[in-house]
């Protein structure tokens, strides 16, 4: 995305590194591809991964921030081919417990302001 155009975002997303686990949703039982998430927001994320799923496609993502787990269904709203044969893959979180999402909340939350003194 370019830095140009106003954010269609009705979540604002958070630059960050955490590891996620993908894999397609109707095969539960897979082993999921391990990638990072570049970016997310309780709207969704961005990892890149080395296989394209199509958008559209249903996910089941499990992120690991700051010693916490959040797991989420998702549907993958773009992929974009990288010229190292790997995908840029933004998803729509279309599942997530209320457990999960303020696990979310709480990461994304800024920092709390120190007192001076």
């Amino acid at each position: 995305m370019t830095q140009n155009r106003p954010s269609r975002r009705r979540f604002p997303r958070v630059p960050s590194q955490y590891e996620v686990g993908v894999r397609k949703a109707d095969e539960r039982k897979s082993i999921p591809l391990v990638s990072t998430v570049h970016d997310v927001g309780l709207g969704g994320c961005r990892f890149v991964s080395r296989e394209s799923f199509g958008e559209g496609a249903l996910l089941w993502l499990t992120i690991i921030p700051k010693k916490s787990i959040v797991e989420a269904k998702a549907r993958v709203a773009y992929e974009l081919p990288k010229k190292d044969k790997t995908f840029e893959i933004g998803v729509e979180f279309v599942e997530i417990s209320p457990r999960d999402k303020a696990t979310l909340e709480k990461i994304l939350a800024p920092p709390a302001a120190q007192p001076v003194g």
